[in-house]
């Protein structure tokens, strides 16, 4: 296993406090919570979108004097790379990329380390050049330089270069083994995970028809078909996932729920494999994840709330009293942000902390996770009252449409337990009326919260306003100028414009007028004119904020409306 460098960096957190990208307060945590690893600290603030990969590199390179690369849009030349056996660049995190007359230039993390450049020299016995890289691009581009050339490789090479994924009709069994040899039948559900984290696909869709099934990538929250192939195909391709994913094939009219790790060049991936039983045979749905980001849960002051929000948020979170409600719409992503609030409260003190989950999205340190199994009898009924049998100080339930669990919640938290609690619902005052009759006596605030794409950092374009769009959004005497941002496209986004996702939030606290107004029966109609009266900004004001900060576009805002 490689082990990446652990780095000192001074002069780069200085940079980054004259730059203004980061509190002093957040560099010190990091700093704690890393054990003081500036490269991880540079890693994580990059992962969680803090500045801009170029940006934070740049800065980083600027506090060293050396230049910066980004191996994901560096051609490699196969014949260079190989100067360096692979063992002393998995040992040294050192690969070369090309050469130029007679310089040779090496990506490293550690570009100023003289025994490094020293080992280097002495290999190569040519003039070098280090350069900076990051140590998961290092590992990345090793895996895949270095890499071996197996049968499954030989296989995902030939039918992503091949026709197959520009076929007009489905492809058979007999196609596949012309292309890729006889036994590449049994390689393509591998090939097709490959495939899927190659383009930075979410989720892969398998959908069975009369004859045949369409295999489709979700990339960016676009649906993209791949691949049609024939039923016989599908059956093998079935068969082989469920081996994968340790499913007894005899169960074939039930939903399927397992997990699976997929070990990928340079990073493991947790692969939520679900089959729903259809017409035509099963729908298979495989969702990706990378595990590394999965550990990575940003604090509620990384999830670009606005500073009215997130100080209200903070209240909320330290005062640990009643029923915090967490909603969304399917797919809206609301249970990571009930993981980036529970890590806010497990830093804040060392409260024991218990959740009940239909499925855990990721694995939470020092947090005691109880996952509703109904086929094995284990409701969530019988997994809150486990929870409430051990006493924990806050719990977090992830869906609470069981109305048999709400006496248990409004109990628990009218005894002192603070309790988080998701539910589907389309905005805040629909999670009201969803909860009021049941729970609404302890509720204390409810956070909504929709998610849209994030634009690519790499090809957005500034563009001023027109005085028509200053109109439609504002009170507008045309004097200011007003900037916002549009999708372009490049290679690093696939031309599409957007790379990732933001959540756009409304949080909701419920004061003493609020909760009089619940428990005089008032209409949602009656407590929302209430609370705009208050100065509560929805969803489209928090919106509107992220398309000026160059978050996302107002094509993504007004698409929450019409959904």
């Amino acid at each position: 296993m490689m082990i990446p460098p652990k780095i000192e960096n001074p002069l780069f957190f200085k940079l980054l406090k004259e730059e203004q990208i980061i509190p002093d307060g957040l560099i010190t945590d990091l700093l704690n919570e890393l054990e003081g690893n500036a490269l991880d600290v540079l890693a994580t603030l990059i992962q969680s979108g803090i500045g801009t990969k170029r940006q934070l590199c740049q800065l980083w390179c600027d506090s060293i004097g050396i230049a910066h690369v980004d191996l994901e849009k560096s051609l490699f030349q196969s014949d260079v790379v190989r100067k360096i056996p692979e063992r002393f660049a998995r040992q040294n995190y050192a690969i070369p990329i090309y050469q130029m007359g007679d310089t040779v230039t090496v990506a490293t993390p550690i570009p100023d380390n003289i025994a490094l450049k020293r080992q280097i020299d002495s290999i190569i016995k040519e003039p070098v050049n280090l350069v900076f890289a990051l140590p998961q691009d290092i590992e990345w581009a090793i895996e895949n330089e270095y890499q071996t050339n197996t049968a499954l490789y030989e296989f995902f090479t030939k039918i992503t270069t091949s026709k197959v994924f520009e076929a007009d009709s489905p492809i058979s069994e007999k196609t596949f083994k012309e292309i890729a040899g006889k036994e590449s039948i049994n390689q393509l559900h591998v090939c097709l995970i490959l495939l899927g984290i190659t383009e930075h696909t979410s989720e892969i869709q398998i959908d069975p028809e009369e004859h045949i099934a369409r295999i489709c990538f979700i990339i960016n929250g676009n649906f993209h078909e791949r691949l049609q192939i024939e039923k016989s195909v599908y059956n093998q391709l079935l068969k082989n996932l469920k081996t994968m994913a340790k499913i007894n094939d005899a169960k074939d009219n039930d939903a399927q729920y397992r997990r699976i790790i997929f070990p990928s060049p340079g990073k493991k991936f947790d692969i939520q494999f679900l089959s729903l039983p259809t017409e035509f045979g099963e729908k298979v749905f495989l969702k990706l994840m990378d595990r590394k980001a999965l550990q990575h849960i940003p604090r509620i002051n990384d999830l670009y709330l606005s500073l009215n929000q997130l100080r209200r948020l903070e209240n909320q979170v330290s005062s640990l009293k009643g029923i915090m409600l967490i909603s969304g719409p399917s797919q809206s992503d609301y249970s990571n942000l009930a993981y980036s609030i529970i890590r806010e409260i497990r830093s804040l003190n060392t409260q024991k902390i218990m959740t009940v989950e239909d499925s855990p999205s990721c694995l939470l340190k020092e947090v005691d996770q109880y996952q509703v199994n109904p086929k094995a009898n284990f409701t969530r009924s019988d997994a809150l009252k486990s929870c409430l049998n051990l006493h924990p100080n806050v719990i977090y339930v992830q869906n609470i449409k069981d109305p048999e669990i709400t006496d248990d919640l409004r109990n628990a938290a009218e005894t002192g337990q603070f309790i988080i609690a998701g539910i589907n619902a389309t905005d805040v005052f629909d999670t009201l009326f969803t909860t009021r009759l049941r729970i609404g006596s302890v509720v204390t605030s409810i956070i909504h919260q929709q998610i849209v794409r994030r634009l690519c950092d790499h090809c957005k374009e500034k563009y001023q306003l027109s005085p028509e769009e200053m109109e439609d959004l504002f009170i507008f005497d045309g004097t200011p100028k007003v900037f916002a941002y549009r999708a372009t496209g490049c290679p690093y986004c696939r031309h599409t414009g957007y790379h990732g996702h933001i959540g756009i939030q409304e949080l909701l606290v419920i004061n003493d007028d609020i909760k009089n107004l619940i428990s005089r029966n008032a209409t949602i109609g009656d407590i929302q004119k209430k609370c705009k009266k208050d100065g509560f900004q929805g969803r489209e004001y928090d919106g509107i904020k992220k398309v000026l900060r160059g978050l996302t576009t107002f094509e993504e805002v007004q698409s929450l409306h019409s959904s």
